[in-house]
């Protein structure tokens, strides 16, 4: 797996799955539905890959060598 999710793009999924879970906490109920793909953000941000941006070609991570 190559690195493909840049420090912004982590920071912004980290700071997503904190606020949805804060979120879920507070207003309870159905919200927890959230965490489920908020948490598949998280994980991607932790990995520093993500499958998608793989599959359509896309790379934010700036510090990757780039291909020529």
């Amino acid at each position: 797996m190559k690195a493909n999710v840049g420090a912004f793009d982590g920071w912004f999924r980290s700071l997503l799955f904190i606020v949805s879970l804060c979120y879920a906490v507070l207003v309870g109920g159905s919200s927890w539905f959230l965490l489920i793909p908020t948490g598949i953000l998280f994980l991607t941000a932790i990995l520093a890959w993500c499958p998608l941006y793989e599959m359509i070609g896309f790379n934010s991570n700036k510090d990757a060598p780039k291909a020529h």
